[in-house]
């Protein structure tokens, strides 16, 4: 669907939406309004007027006794009375229909790293799930030095348990392994350099009486030089074994095995403090929010602390709305309501007032209001600030 379709499909969800709402205010009014109320007391007072003419015009209470009669006329007297009392009830019952919109705790998201901002997932008026990436720098250098004080810390941590022996059987027989691969290496590349020498010798005869060419004797002479490299090789290595088998058996003083440790531990709070850093160049959603305002875009240059974005918490919805004094003074906390949202057409959702103001924060046409708090559950995230609704008060 593309977006002007989109747009005219909310328009008329909305449209139909406060349509809904208008008639439903319409109902209430016909019930609760006070024309209505004042038209059917009328009606039940001359209906009680009809009757007790009707009543002293018939036959039976001519035939009755004076008694009789003042009995008959008190029992109508309860019924008038009665019907007053109720209507009066529903005269002086105020309209229970409460307009409200959505509300929210606030809080804003910073960055604690420096950079430049290279990805912004998420925009204004999205919901965003809880753990999710709202925005990130460039933190490929924040990366490298974590994967590089992450080495340090691995070898600080292996000179300690090296030094503590806790490594020193294996190590011990490592290290003897490889000087005694050393050793046969060595050998061998002799033996090979010494082959290669007499096996050059030999052809570079044959090649001054001219029984082999040219390119023949330098392949030759070409396997004398490897054999050379890999006997120097081959030494090398050798000495390296030895070096590192007394380096093993080494014995280290209790200053030095306490340097180590205290080595091992710096480097760990280092790695730690660099993984910190890396996870502050991302900005992660702590809770399920709605994002009422984004303050960054992709490019620009941030520094620690400053602010990313606006969010919402969805999890601690309310609706808010303002009602005069006579509704106020009737209603408690815990009252039940029932709610209808313009942007939500054909559901209906179930909450409790929380709170009501005991003094007025705000006016209408001159008509103090009072401030209440509609508590109410949003499992699917379908409910977001800014929207508007309808609250009916279930009973008083």
């Amino acid at each position: 669907m593309d977006k002007e379709n989109l747009d005219a499909k909310l328009k008329e969800n909305n449209k139909q939406a406060g349509t809904k709402a208008q008639k439903t205010k319409e109902k209430l009014n016909e019930v609760f309004g006070k024309e209505k109320i004042k038209e059917s007391l009328k009606k039940a007072k001359d209906g009680i007027n009809k009757a007790v003419d009707n009543t002293k015009n018939s036959s039976i209470i001519k035939k009755m006794s004076s008694g009789q009669k003042i009995a008959a006329l008190g029992v109508v007297a309860v019924i008038f009375i009665t019907g007053i009392a109720l209507l009066g009830r529903l005269m002086f019952t105020p309209d229970p229909t409460i307009w409200c919109t959505v509300d929210a705790p606030k809080s804003e998201l910073t960055f604690s790293a420096a950079g430049i901002v290279a990805d912004v997932v998420y925009s204004e008026k999205q919901v965003v799930p809880k753990g999710d990436t709202i925005a990130r720098i460039n933190d490929e250098a924040y990366v490298a030095d974590f994967e590089n004080a992450t080495f340090k810390s691995m070898e600080a941590n292996m000179k300690y348990l090296k030094m503590e022996n806790r490594l020193a059987d294996m190590e011990n027989e490592f290290a003897s392994l490889r000087l005694k691969s050393a050793e046969s290496a060595n050998e061998a590349a002799i033996v090979a350099l010494e082959f290669a020498k007499a096996y050059e010798k030999q052809f570079h005869t044959f090649f001054e009486n001219g029984e082999i060419s040219e390119t023949h004797f330098e392949s030759i002479a070409k396997n004398r030089v490897n054999a050379e490299t890999e006997t120097k090789r081959a030494e090398i290595e050798l000495e390296n074994a030895k070096l590192f088998l007394e380096e093993v058996k080494k014995e280290h003083t209790p200053e030095e095995i306490e340097n180590a440790k205290q080595e091992a531990k710096t480097a760990a709070d280092q790695a730690a403090e660099a993984k910190k850093i890396l996870d502050e160049a991302t900005i992660i959603a702590p809770f399920d929010a709605y994002i009422s305002k984004m303050m960054v875009k992709i490019g620009d240059n941030v520094e620690p602390g400053e602010s990313a974005c606006e969010v919402m918490d969805l999890s601690k919805n309310w609706l808010r709305g303002f009602v005069n004094k006579s509704l106020a003074e009737s209603l408690k906390s815990g009252f039940v309501v029932t709610v209808e949202f313009q942007e939500i057409p054909g559901e209906t959702f179930t909450g409790k007032i929380i709170t009501i103001a005991y003094q007025s924060n705000q006016s209408k046409e001159g008509e103090a209001l009072y401030e209440i708090r509609i508590e109410l559950d949003n499992p699917s995230n379908s409910i977001i600030p800014g929207m508007e609704a309808i609250a009916i008060v279930a009973s008083f």
